[in-house]
């Protein structure tokens, strides 16, 4: 049951990131009151502290879903 949960959270982690890294985008354009539009860059620091928080969110919720589906399976042996 343990090797499950952490192949889980291991997978899950290493999934997450690189689909944040490539999906979650790092600039994008804002609109003020008077119509101008600048853009926002989040510097790479930061883009990657960001993506490694909700990485490790997103593995946190796999680890709990796995747990209880183990512990499900094994009530209903």
């Amino acid at each position: 049951m343990e090797k499950r949960i952490v192949k889980t959270g291991i997978y899950t982690f290493i999934v997450s990131f690189f689909l944040l890294f490539a999906l979650k985008p790092r600039s994008w354009n804002t609109t003020d009151v008077n119509g101008m539009t600048s853009s926002v860059i989040i510097p790479y620091p930061e883009f990657f502290f960001t993506i490694t928080r909700y990485s490790i969110i997103i593995s946190i919720v796999a680890i709990i879903v796995m747990y209880f589906i183990q512990r499900f399976n094994k009530v209903k042996e």
